[in-house]
């Protein structure tokens, strides 16, 4: 049984794993950290392995702990990936990109996919049909859109993230909210566009902290999974394990 940590700046996502199958995930803050991974610890006795991701601050401390109870991979480019890696500089890619992709071949084998992911920053991952992985985009994510005006600015307001179907702009808000939010839609419908021009039968995944917000004003098909970082981990552990 696998333990798959994801390790933010706030808090730390995990997810147990059977195999392939997610049995159970969830989140911890900073001061629950320790008393949490113990709770699994005792709930879930067979799990034996696990592996981190560090898209936030260091944790040495509970790391250590986590390490002294199971056998632990932490993800880097040196692991062994169910994907052949053609990113130009593999050193400076962000390991949840290679974990998303990795998730996108287990869902989709022999099919080109792209993988978006709206979080912080939204990134675009592709992998063709015979599991190359060449690299994608990145954009200002949702929140920096909105901090972005406001902090570079004199007069815009600093405003909360808000969904419109609207198609203008009728005060300052609004239109801020049409250049965020709408501009964010379009870019990505943009880029799914792009995308098929070239991959016809292209499969698209939605993950990430935006994802409710965002997926039911995305025309496109696509198919939408909250938990797709820690299935990309868990099959780069599984190969990795064995």
């Amino acid at each position: 049984m696998n333990l798959v940590l994801d390790l933010g700046n706030t808090r730390v996502k995990f997810g147990v794993f059977e195999h392939h199958k997610l049995i159970a995930h969830g989140f911890w803050l900073e001061k629950n950290l320790r008393d949490g991974f113990e709770h699994l610890l005792i709930t879930y006795p067979e799990l034996n392995t696990a592996i981190w991701c560090q898209s936030g601050a260091d944790r040495p401390l509970f790391l250590d702990y986590v390490s002294s109870k199971l056998n632990v991979f932490h993800m880097n480019h040196n692991l062994k990936l169910p994907l052949d890696n053609h990113y130009k500089t593999p050193k400076t890619l962000g390991h949840d990109r290679l974990a998303l992709v990795s998730a996108a071949k287990f869902h989709a084998p022999g099919v080109a996919s792209l993988v978006i992911d709206c979080g912080s920053c939204v990134t675009y991952d592709f992998i063709d049909a015979n599991g190359r992985y060449y690299g994608g985009a990145i954009s200002p994510g949702l929140a920096m859109r909105y901090k972005a005006m406001h902090d570079y600015t004199e007069k815009l307001p600093d405003l909360s993230i808000q969904a419109t179907d609207h198609w203008y702009g009728d005060s300052t808000d609004n239109s801020m909210h049409q250049g965020a939010f709408r501009g964010l839609i379009h870019e990505i419908h943009g880029f799914i566009n792009q995308y098929k021009q070239y991959n016809p039968n292209l499969t698209t995944f939605l993950t990430g902290g935006d994802l409710e917000i965002l997926r039911d004003h995305i025309k496109n098909d696509i198919f939408a999974h909250p938990n797709f970082l820690l299935e990309g981990l868990n099959q780069i552990l599984l190969i990795n394990k064995d």
